[in-house]
């Protein structure tokens, strides 16, 4: 009779254990999937301007295309309206990430955001930012 109590006594414990280790498991794998809520937008840079109102931080113009647009002779006003035009948008980026990816107009980049501000073009709040390709 005790080795069965034992024995009892040991499987709860164990089977204690593997429930345990399944909920931690699930617990973790929601978290995974709450990360990959970031929306992923593509374009290349068209304009900087650096903005310092409360915060120092960057605003990147990007446009998904710019084949057969000559943007280096367009005014700031005319890529946004080009931007409203074909799906373009803002990226606020911080001025460390802007200085640690080294950010120049004619780069292809790809962002990852999950908050957008409502404005024309629409502004991406990111700091997750992939260098596709060196000006274009």
């Amino acid at each position: 009779m005790v080795l069965i109590r034992l024995g009892v006594y040991q499987l709860k414990r164990i089977l204690t254990f593997i429930l345990l280790v399944v909920i931690l498991g699930a617990c973790d794998e929601n978290n995974n999937q709450n990360t990959s809520n970031e929306e992923r937008d593509e374009g290349i840079i068209v304009n900087i301007k650096k903005k310092t109102a409360d915060e120092n931080y960057y605003l990147i113009l990007n446009l998904p295309s710019v084949e057969g647009i000559n943007i280096s002779d367009k005014t700031r006003d005319e890529l946004i309206e080009l931007a409203i035009e074909n799906d373009g948008a803002f990226y606020r980026v911080t001025q460390e990430k802007y200085e640690e990816l080294n950010l120049e107009i004619g780069q292809r980049i790809v962002g990852y955001y999950s908050d957008v501000g409502e404005s024309q073009p629409p502004v991406f709040f990111t700091n997750k930012i992939e260098i596709i390709s060196e000006q274009d």
